[in-house]
């Protein structure tokens, strides 16, 4: 069956409808930093639980500090049960502090004039009943939703948790990655002398390196294939074996000795997509097998970080349980555009200038590794754009 091309945004809609997020499993809140929330979290009490101070100053009745001075008869403390303010007189308050019965106001310390014990207002200063004051509930009621599933846990979003109270939470558990290269040409690490002919291994370190960044893929197990039916059915089957996505590097298009769409189908795969509307990358193949995708990318090395960061990435978000899988891009302004349109989705490295602003990185090529080295990720130019943008941005950051 022949597939028609698809435009990548569609390959990742298409492909993350067949996909379910992984299990979960439990883990105290301090540990769960940069994982993926599974379960809503709610406030356990009112935030805040009292009314509270919002400044420094003293907490008062309006009406009997506007008519005169107020003695100063005690403190609120930050963590202590709130004071009862006697009638005709001030607490000295911190922000934070609970706000006394009696007091209907705090009035800040720069708005008074503070001798012998005692406080007035400053001149042309006023002070009204409710000011400075936090109620009880004012930022959320309890129930209230703080945290939605599929999210990844910030530094704010764990201390919003242990706000609530939770000493535990429910995660999704880490992917398993296997990353599959292929080539008969290709050397591995530890090689003896590399004869010219030969190949060094640039794509499996390059996708081991952008996967195995993220906090929610547990490891990147890297493997190698030769050019053969056989030898690629094994590593598919082993990978399918021990995690949750695997990915293949060349081998995808049409090739005398491309055998990697023959072999996903061998293994159970149901090809969704082996084209995209892009460059680099158009030979881009996209499967599941028993729930599980399949993502076959062309062998050049600029192929296998493009499409490995714009439909691998999301679709691996996807599994790991994030709500947002292909978030919307930020962009950048080109300082200068050169190169004439293409009828598809182009791919281009660029490096980053200013904020929001970009150069295109010099490229010999879609094979060449040195290139996009110094880039900071690349533009999407849609079909037949040449102009200096805006074009959405993506960094090799996942």
């Amino acid at each position: 069956m022949t597939l028609q091309a698809i435009e990548p945004a569609a390959a990742i809609e298409l492909l993350a409808s067949r996909l379910a997020p992984i299990g979960t499993e439990e883990l105290a809140t301090p540990d769960a930093t940069g994982r993926v929330l599974a379960r809503e979290v709610r406030l356990d009490r009112d935030s805040p639980a009292c009314d509270v101070s919002a400044m420094d100053g003293f907490a008062v009745s309006a009406e009997e500090l506007t008519a005169g001075v107020l003695p100063i008869v005690g403190e609120c403390r930050i963590g202590e049960a709130p004071e009862t303010l006697p009638a005709g007189s001030a607490l000295r308050i911190y922000t934070g502090s609970p706000v006394p019965d009696g007091a209907d106001a705090v009035i800040r310390l720069e708005h008074v004039i503070e001798s012998e014990g005692s406080i007035t207002l400053i001149k042309g200063k006023s002070v009204r009943a409710g000011e400075d004051i936090r109620r009880r509930g004012e930022n959320a009621a309890a129930g209230s939703v703080v945290l939605s599933p599929g999210i990844e846990l910030t530094a704010a979003a764990i201390g919003a948790v242990a706000t609530v109270g939770l000493t535990v939470i429910p995660v999704h558990r880490r992917l398993r990655v296997t990353v599959i290269t292929t080539g008969n040409e290709l050397a591995q690490f530890g090689e003896g002398e590399l004869k010219p002919w030969r190949l060094r291994d640039s794509n499996g370190p390059a996708l081991a390196a952008m996967l195995g960044a993220a906090p929610w893929i547990e490891s990147v197990r890297r493997m190698h294939a030769n050019d053969s039916l056989d030898s690629l059915k094994m590593a598919i089957s082993l990978g399918l074996g021990g995690s949750e996505a695997v990915v293949l590097t060349g081998g995808v298009s049409k090739g005398a000795y491309d055998f990697v769409p023959d072999a996903v189908r061998a293994e159970g795969g149901d090809v969704l997509f082996h084209r995209l509307r892009a460059r680099p990358g158009q030979p881009t193949l996209g499967a599941i097998a028993g729930g599980k995708p399949i993502i076959g990318l062309p062998g050049n090395p600029l192929a296998v970080l493009t499409a490995g960061r714009r439909v691998l990435a999301p679709l691996l978000k996807r599994l790991a349980g994030l709500a947002t899988f292909d978030p919307p891009a930020s962009h950048v302004t080109l300082n200068a555009w050169s190169g004439k349109p293409l009828p598809l989705t182009w791919w281009r490295p660029v490096t980053l200038t200013a904020p929001g602003v970009a150069r295109l990185a010099a490229l010999q090529g879609s094979g060449d590794v040195c290139g996009p080295a110094m880039s900071d990720g690349f533009i999407e130019v849609p079909p037949e754009r040449a102009d200096a943008g805006p074009y959405s941005y993506y960094s090799w950051r996942i």
